[in-house]
């Protein structure tokens, strides 16, 4: 059984980011070679990313009764940084190498144009199934990443937190990765989310998704399921405001005969007869 309350919460702007979203628009000035020869797990915060972070310690001490009972960190650089700048009252961090950023292996910190250049012939395989492939140059695929954060930490959960209110410091990849597993979700909700510009869909930096076993109603624990999902980004940089998209019950698919049919015929057959 799952705790009663997890709550997710991507780092901070990085200097990864910045000199990823640079370079996606033909500038490299920030892949100096000592920026190069780092690994991306020793990324710190920028000053927006330490910002967003107290932003979103702000919102969590304002929306949630503290002391939380457990707290959960990735072993990066950048998720150590957001943990201590959200400054939360009595936290004592465990630090678990398992909530680490997706493997993006050969392409680890390489500029946009390099990584096209080297790996063309994977990137088309890759953006064929965003979810079913390996990234280009090897890697983790969605699926891999699900199965590593389900046998492990996950499983960890349900063992020794089931009746507590925990918080998880992490990455983009990883929180939908749980999203997925904690929502029965599948391939096509992966490629619809991760491709959507609707602002509830997305996982900004210090997005917080609060998962509750709760009526969030009554306040009641329901059960042993995760019942609803809260969704806040608590700043939104370019407009020093905060997005609350408030509390969404979880439905979890499931699928008639009919229901399968009309799935499959969104696949044209190339071969008849």
């Amino acid at each position: 059984m799952l705790p009663i309350d997890i709550i997710l919460v991507r780092h901070g702007e990085s200097e990864g980011n910045v000199a990823n979203k640079a370079s996606r628009k033909g500038d490299n000035r920030f892949f100096t070679p000592d920026f190069r020869h780092k690994h991306s797990r020793s990324f710190r915060l920028t000053d927006k990313g330490i910002k967003q972070a107290k932003a979103a310690g702000k919102w969590l001490k304002n929306n949630i009764t503290m002391p939380l009972d457990r707290f959960y960190v990735s072993d990066y650089m950048r998720a150590k940084e957001t943990a201590v700048y959200m400054d939360l009252p009595d936290a004592e961090w465990r630090v678990e190498f398992q909530l680490r950023e997706r493997d993006h292996a050969l392409i680890d910190n390489l500029p946009d144009d390099e990584k096209k250049t080297l790996f063309a012939r994977e990137q088309a395989q890759y953006e064929l199934d965003p979810f079913l492939s390996q990234p280009a140059g090897g890697g983790e695929s969605i699926p891999m990443l699900c199965l590593r954060l389900k046998t492990d930490f996950m499983a960890h959960l349900a063992r020794e937190c089931p009746d507590r209110r925990v918080i998880v410091v992490c990455h983009g990849h990883v929180i939908r990765a749980l999203q997925l597993e904690f929502e029965s979700l599948g391939h096509d909700d992966f490629i619809r989310l991760d491709s959507s510009d609707k602002s509830a869909d997305k996982i900004r930096n210090c997005q917080i998704l609060w998962y509750t076993r709760r009526d969030p109603d009554s306040g009641k624990v329901c059960g042993s399921k995760l019942v609803a999902v809260r969704s806040v980004c608590p700043l939104l940089t370019s407009t020093n405001t905060h997005e609350d998209f408030g509390w969404r019950r979880i439905q979890r698919h499931r699928y008639s005969n009919k229901d399968l049919l009309l799935e499959v015929k969104k696949y044209p057959r190339h071969i008849k007869g």
